[in-house]
């Protein structure tokens, strides 16, 4: 996800085939961070097909949430410790919580042999006081084990939005997240979501709801990018996510649900607020989260598209924003060409003069951002300054090489002027 945790997976390529390292940058991520007990392996109760007695008129929310843990946060326990979390709150008659789960886990024996759960499980969570055990039951088996694939979490949500509907839904997707590069990680089948796919398969979901769903939530790493929300303009009300790791324990489960089921009428950005304030308040330092509004991206891609053109009008503004002072200064995360957008606004506008087209049309930008896209941002200040500034969300900017084959796959670069923008300012700094 998340979760910047070092775990040696060589014991799984004795298991499964198709196992892929993750990137040498992410192995590297926070070994000094706090780590959590493991919780045990979940039991799976037996199945049960009995519905809650809510009926679609009654309930307000749904919210569904797709835990891929075939990979080292399910051996580190963070799948089974989440699922406790809900627990500690559970499903209520305003308030429908479903969670796919599929997980790699580890016995209790010394040896610590792996164990592979058969295909995944969904679960309708229902409240207990056993921090230790999930006890919530079993309401679908699956034989898909594959929980990297895009057309598992389609049909996951599909059978969510027919067995239980609600006047307003919620998708949280949770696993390791590499922004534009993709999400969803499965370490036995080698495969993850890519981001075009990932949003074909929400606007599929859309589809079947017969609207945007109300708030898609990834809590995974990396995700709050332009090109990314973009690409989920059209299946979801609102979009929240990191720009940085997310680290810990993720999202406070018991919190996000406690607000939520204490005060089900609350609309889409209601939840966003209630997810970006929950998590903030959940950690002292070292943080990021934000929830955009996605009416607001076709205006804010208008906005940027004009800042870009008062650049390329301007040489001075122009050369300010291809220098690699500038680009070098400005705040990035752990994916390196994932730069904070504001802060380089702020950073190629310091270098002009007022009354520059280019600097206007910066501020324009700015405020469109904040004022109009961002629902709500926390940023908590980062460990070893790793970054100095998240305003909200992160943009493509690469330092040395331009990645076309995955960028000009994505919705964003074809929309907008920021792929063309990018090719230049890679030309101006290869002279």
């Amino acid at each position: 996800m998340k979760r910047n945790w070092l775990i040696t997976l060589a014991a799984i390529a004795a298991f499964a085939t198709g196992l892929r390292a993750q990137d040498d940058a992410f192995s590297r991520l926070g070994s000094d961070l706090p780590r959590p007990a493991a919780a045990p392996v979940v039991s799976a109760p037996a199945p049960v097909n009995t519905a809650p007695s809510a009926t679609a008129a009654q309930r307000e929310w749904l919210v569904m949430v797709f835990i891929n843990g075939v990979n080292d946060l399910g051996i580190l326990g963070f799948a089974n410790s989440d699922l406790n979390e809900m627990e500690a709150v559970g499903s209520t008659d305003q308030v429908a919580v479903l969670v796919e789960f599929g997980i790699l886990g580890m016995d209790n024996n010394t040896d610590r042999n792996l164990q592979f759960q058969r295909g995944s499980k969904t679960v309708y969570i229902t409240r207990d006081a056993d921090a230790n055990r999930v006890t919530s039951p079993v309401v679908y088996n699956s034989n898909t084990a594959d929980m990297g694939s895009e057309a598992h979490f389609l049909r996951f949500i599909k059978r969510g939005l027919r067995q239980y509907p609600a006047r307003k839904v919620a998708v949280v997707l949770w696993n390791h997240g590499s922004g534009r590069l993709g999400i969803a990680s499965d370490d036995a089948t080698g495969n993850q979501m890519s981001i075009p796919k990932l949003g074909y398969a929400l606007n599929l979901a859309a589809r079947e709801l017969g609207r945007k769903i109300d708030v898609f939530a990834t809590d995974a790493c990396l995700m709050q990018m332009a090109s990314v929300a973009y690409e989920m303009k059209d299946a979801a009300e609102v979009v929240v996510g990191s720009e940085e790791i997310i680290s810990g324990p993720g999202y406070p489960y018991t919190a996000i649900l406690s607000g939520l089921t204490g005060n089900p009428g609350q609309n889409a950005e209601g939840l966003g607020r209630l997810i970006v304030d929950a998590f903030g308040a959940s950690y002292p330092t070292d943080a990021t989260l934000s929830a955009l509004r996605t009416s607001s991206l076709p205006g804010f891609r208008d906005a940027l598209d004009a800042w870009v053109g008062a650049l390329r009008a301007e040489p001075r503004a122009f050369a300010a924003a291809a220098d690699p002072a500038v680009i070098g200064a400005v705040s990035k995360f752990t994916l390196r060409d994932s730069k904070d957008l504001i802060d380089y606004i702020d950073m190629v506008g310091a270098r002009l003069p007022d009354g520059s087209g280019a600097k206007a049309a910066g501020a324009r930008l700015k405020a469109q951002i904040q004022r109009s896209l961002l629902v709500r941002n926390v940023m908590k200040p980062a460990r070893n300054n790793r970054y100095t500034a998240a305003n909200g969300m992160a943009i493509y900017i690469p330092d040395l090489r331009y990645d076309s084959a995955n960028y000009e796959g994505m919705a964003f670069a074809a929309d907008s002027q920021w792929d063309d923008f990018l090719l230049q300012v890679m030309s101006e700094r290869l002279r």
